[in-house]
């Protein structure tokens, strides 16, 4: 079954995956409604009812009390001194009536077509009262309407299960009562459709009722050992709360004695070669590099010194991550380092004036050109035909020249790369560009009126301008103009010995440019011993970066001389490896990828509203915290902006060790991290759940494609995917 439109108009928490589904009840019109539904239903229809009623509101005479205000006005300059007081207060309590009709009717109205998600029946005091979450708030004419996000008494629905006294404090004041009922309901065009009772869950087709008492989804089958379990099934009869056997710590486990005989064979390739490992996700290619790193040291320790050796890795998550591994590989002196960090450092140091941080506001067009493949070209004729100084002053004249020359980018791009910017796109980054050279110039020859470069930079300034001169991708650019007019980049300062490293390996290489890559090549010593890691197929950074791996060798001018691919996914299940295949169509590469053990079904879950969502989640992540403790679980979104929107709904359900990772700071370790995906890319989690993945969010587009794939195939266990509204075609395209 696929989440097709008609599940999508449902807007139940009922879940799609295939042959899976438990076996439902059959359907019988004869019977009487079970007793949830009826309750619903009838609860449904007097809210309804109620709905139709004008806020009290909106029923005010905004004319007459306006007029009635401007008598008052008039009035209180010649009244007595003694009424005036009173005056003034009736004058201020209309002003107070209108400021209060402005704020309701400038609000969201309760949608009578899904007025709310979720009722519970609360019991403090001897009263019972039942409250219904929304998403706007109305308590008017007897409605108990709240919003989800906003109202503290939304907070027992999230913190509490069916049966549970609580005890908060709302208001300053402490409430304490019994959750008489909670139920999760799906209302779709002004009707119910699922009613989710801690009992069952019961989902309407037609005019009939199914319950399906067994099949709730639940995250479960995981048992944190080492990647490698070889035993096919052994996970796919798991229920919750098997977990005793968790790693506590994520990190990268000890398998050097579980290295496969094609992972070995790209290890111990010739120390003089490019080795090029890519393969499916999963597959060990981070592995593979990391113990050849250790291959080689092992072999020659005098020529491959663990202090010459650089691991360059797309981010700061897989930089922390891969530094706890290396000294277990007797690699405790080998540096890991985000590119951006090792580029950074190095423009720092060979450019005085330029010790500011880049800017995080460089628009896209222009990342593109700065990392596009034909800088490569460009560059090295640029300086081949411009004769000039060997100094650092004249590289950044390069940088300059280059970025502001229309007629200098225009052929170069024409002859390198046709088409790949339109003229309307070339005009919109050197717009960009030329403002920084403008900003750059004014930097290094002020006016009188803004002082030295250098006095600024020593605080005696104003320090305006250098925060916008640079992008992040001007770092490569400045250091292989460096390379091609002075010569190798140095250790240290401007006349230190050369950098010449005995090995590097580069992983995730797929996102970073061929520039990017050039400079780190020319690094290398006179062996160039270099290997790269990627997947074209978990491609994500779309300004950059490459999806043609003949194309980039190319573009480099090398050619890869032992390219191994990795057929064997050990990381994820035989069913998320399938899904996260099904989710690329064409842009899948080779065969399908051998698996070493079966698992849980991927959960296709769509919702009506993401309050629904949320409120399903917290449930089963509670149940999840309390069967395996130490569990980790990425909640992974395609915006930063949905990301706090569920760390914040997932908070007042009071969960256990939540986090939100804004900075890759993953704690590698048991608990429950909330982020946008890409900070995910290249890590790997026992449980992952894909947020909103729905047609307005993730079109198919090819970028679509690879970020679900990078997403999906994070999770080593089980994998849910959650949908709001209509489900993403890519979704319907997997399922079928």
């Amino acid at each position: 079954m696929s989440p097709s439109e008609n599940d999508t108009k449902r807007g139940s928490a009922a879940h799609e995956h295939g042959e899976h589904d438990a076996p439902e009840v059959a359907p019988d019109a004869t019977k009487p409604l079970p007793e949830p539904v009826e309750e619903e239903r009838l609860l449904l229809a007097t809210n309804l009812e109620l709905l139709k009623h004008t806020p009290p509101e909106a029923e005010l005479d905004t004319a007459s009390i306006i007029a009635e205000m401007e008598r008052l006005r008039d009035e209180i300059p010649t009244a007595q001194t003694d009424e005036r007081p009173g005056l003034i207060l009736q004058y201020e309590r209309y002003g107070h009536l209108l400021t209060a009709q402005g704020r309701s009717l400038g609000a969201a109205r309760v949608d009578p077509s899904s007025p709310y998600f979720a009722h519970m029946r609360l019991e403090s005091n001897g009263k019972v009262r039942d409250v219904f979450l929304g998403k706007t708030t109305r308590l008017d004419h007897g409605l108990r309407i709240v919003d989800w996000r906003h109202a503290p008494v939304s907070t027992l629905f999230y913190r509490y299960s069916q049966g549970d006294e609580y005890l908060e404090e709302f208001g300053g004041r402490e409430s304490e009562g019994t959750i008489l009922l909670r139920r999760i309901v799906g209302i779709a065009e002004g009707e119910l459709n699922s009613v989710h009772t801690p009992d069952g869950l019961y989902v309407r087709h037609g005019t009939t009722w199914n319950e399906r008492t067994h099949d709730r989804p639940r995250l479960s089958g995981g048992e944190g050992l080492a990647a490698r379990v070889t035993m096919h099934g052994a996970t796919s009869k798991r229920k919750l709360g098997v977990g005793a056997g968790y790693r506590v710590d994520k990190h990268l486990p000890e398998i050097s004695a579980l290295i496969d005989a094609q992972q070995f064979e790209a290890i111990t390739s010739d120390d003089a070669e490019l080795v090029v490992v890519r393969g499916v996700a999963g597959s060990g290619k981070t592995t593979v590099a990391l113990h050849r790193m250790a291959y080689l040291n092992y072999k020659a320790p005098g020529q491959f010194r663990a202090d010459r050796m650089l691991v360059v890795v797309w981010g700061e998550g897989l930089q922390r991550f891969i530094s706890k591994v290396l000294p277990s590989l007797g690699l405790p002196n080998a540096r890991v380092m985000t590119y951006e960090r090792w580029a950074g450092g190095i423009r720092r140091r060979l450019f005085a004036r330029l010790q500011h941080p880049a800017t995080e506001e460089t628009p896209a067009i222009v990342t593109r050109l700065k990392l596009h493949p034909a800088m490569l070209r460009i560059l090295s004729e640029y300086v081949q035909s411009r004769p000039g100084e060997k100094t650092a002053s004249q590289v950044l004249d390069d940088w300059m020249e280059v970025l502001s020359d229309e007629k200098l980018l225009r052929d170069g791009l024409d002859r390198w790369a046709p088409g790949a910017f339109s003229s309307g796109e070339l005009d919109r980054a050197l717009r960009w560009t030329r403002q920084q050279v403008d900003l750059m110039s004014d930097w290094l020859e002020p006016t009188e009126d803004s002082g030295s470069a250098a006095d600024r930079e020593d605080g005696h300034g104003e320090d305006d301008g250098p925060k916008l001169l640079l992008d992040a991708e001007d770092d490569p650019l400045l250091l292989r103009l460096y390379q091609l007019r002075i010569g190798p980049l140095p250790v240290r300062g401007r006349s230190g010995k050369p950098i010449r490293l005995a090995h590097l390996v580069v992983d995730e290489v797929q996102d970073l440019s061929p520039l990017e890559v050039r400079v780190l090549m020319d690094c290398l010593d006179h062996k160039q011993s270099l290997t790269l890691a990627g997947d074209t197929q978990q491609h994500v950074l779309q300004e950059a970066g490459f999806a043609d791996w003949e194309a980039f060798f190319d573009q480099l001018g090398v050619k890869g001389s032992s390219v191994n691919t990795l057929k064997v996914a050990y990381r994820s299940t035989a069913q998320i490896v399938e899904f996260g295949r099904k989710v690329l169509g064409d842009l899948a590469e080779d065969e399908a990828p051998s698996v070493v053990r079966e698992g849980e079904p991927v959960e296709l879950l769509n919702f009506a509203n993401h309050g629904e969502c949320i409120a399903f989640l917290v449930e089963a992540l509670r149940e999840l915290g309390r069967a395996e403790p130490n569990a980790n679980v990425a909640l992974l979104s395609r915006t930063e902006a949905l990301a706090d929107l569920y760390f914040s709904g997932l908070q007042r359900g009071d969960l256990p060790r939540l986090e939100r990772v804004t900075r890759q700071d993953f704690s590698f370790g048991p608990g429950i991290e909330v982020c946008d995906l890409v900070q995910a890319k290249g890590l790997e989690f026992d449980y992952v759940i894909l947020l909103d993945v729905s047609a307005d969010t993730w079109p198919a587009t090819p970028a679509g494609r690879r970020l679900l794939h990078v997403g999906a195939t994070r999770a080593m266990h089980q994998l849910w995917v959650t949908s709001v509204g209509k489900a993403s075609p890519l979704l319907v395209e997997a399922s079928s």
